[in-house]
């Protein structure tokens, strides 16, 4: 920009506005909030089930997720504690806040996570895990997911289908260290923290 930024600017229409549509324009666009236009688009928000890397089934309508409204976040975390991963919905203009809890039935077994760093940061950002069930190797690697407002715990669940245990947890921590744990159980909470060589178990609330 050759000048300096001027509050009192009368910028005229580009092209022709369709009403109808909803568009309209403002010739001075620091006066938006004066009045009170409203910038946000309003869609129906959607959902998709991930079939074991096969395909994704859409379950908008039938989660109830469809929601026409202006949505601008989505966090997710185990919001009630019992093992799956829930979702939480910010919205604009005024829209509540919006939960959707996962009921999806459970048959097969699931496990949480919880680190912490003593030598790496306190949140242990920046590890990575392999767990290791039968032939299935599962990776994650732990950090907060962070989107237009709204962040994510860095926390981790993971779901391990039929195994009832998990033969080994390879922990490599944000400082190269690495650690190893076999045969933990499953459905519960394991508590881990960085050089302790045993850790622990805690419950979950399952359904």
């Amino acid at each position: 920009m050759t000048q300096p930024l001027d509050r009192t600017v009368q910028i005229k229409a580009q092209g022709k506005i369709d009403h109808a549509a909803g568009e309209f324009w403002v010739e001075n666009p620091f006066s938006i909030g004066q009045k009170r236009l409203n910038l946000s688009a309003y869609e129906p928000n959607q959902l998709f089930l991930n079939l074991q890397g096969q395909g994704f089934v859409n379950l908008s309508h039938a989660s109830g997720a469809d929601t026409d409204s202006d949505s601008r976040s989505v966090m997710t975390a185990d919001f009630d504690r019992d093992g799956d991963v829930d979702l939480l919905v910010a919205n604009v203009g005024g829209g509540p806040l919006q939960m959707y809890r996962n009921q999806i039935p459970q048959h097969h077994h699931r496990v949480r996570i919880a680190l912490e760093g003593t030598l790496s940061n306190k949140l242990a950002i920046g590890t990575r895990l392999i767990a290791t069930c039968g032939a299935q190797k599962i990776v994650r690697d732990v950090f907060a997911p962070n989107g237009f407002m709204g962040q994510s715990p860095p926390e981790l669940t993971l779901g391990v289908g039929t195994a009832e245990v998990i033969d080994s947890l390879m922990i490599r921590w944000p400082n190269g260290d690495t650690q190893e744990f076999t045969d933990l159980p499953v459905d519960c909470q394991i508590s881990l923290r960085e050089g302790d060589e045993e850790f622990k178990v805690g419950k979950l609330v399952l359904n």
